[in-house]
């Protein structure tokens, strides 16, 4: 059994998210600032018609802010209860991975609500495989829940 991970740049390392999670990836864009939200959560975009919350996860994973630059794009995907878009520095590609020999099933309260999944060598960098569900920190979560409403009227009135 293989796993096809969308391999992305955060500063010097390399991460990865399921494809199954990613619903498209696109060049950064303009992203409107949301009064009083958690650092992560950067802004919105417009994207096909609706709203999509971005979140900037460096300072969850100890890296520094980056300077915002050309190549960044936005990594958007669906968790079961949002789709939310995730900045990045950079696209590496999609590659498949073997899981390890030595793979064993945890426990799904060992494995809940941790950021980082695992590590795989990928062209002989280490990247270590992010969860979507865990991109959204719990900060985040209750902040969209609170604003889901607001948010989807403001859909209707900037699409009229």
């Amino acid at each position: 059994m293989t796993n096809d991970l969308l391999v992305f740049n955060l500063g010097q390392q390399q991460f990865g998210l399921p494809v199954g999670q990613v619903s498209t990836v696109v060049p950064r864009a303009t992203l409107t600032p949301l009064p009083g939200a958690p650092t992560d959560l950067i802004g919105l975009l417009r994207l096909r018609g609706a709203l999509c919350p971005v979140i900037d996860i460096r300072a969850r994973l100890g890296l520094s802010a980056g300077v915002p630059h050309i190549g960044e794009c936005i990594v958007v995907m669906q968790t079961t209860t949002f789709r939310i878009g995730l900045l990045v520095e950079g696209i590496e590609g999609v590659v498949v991975v073997a899981p390890p020999q030595d793979a064993i099933d945890r426990p799904a309260a060992v494995t809940a609500n941790r950021l980082i999944r695992g590590v795989v060598e990928v062209a002989g960098h280490v990247v270590a495989t992010l969860d979507a569900e865990a991109a959204v920190g719990n900060d985040v979560r209750a902040y969209l829940a609170a604003t889901a409403d607001g948010l989807h009227s403001q859909v209707g009135q900037i699409a009229a």
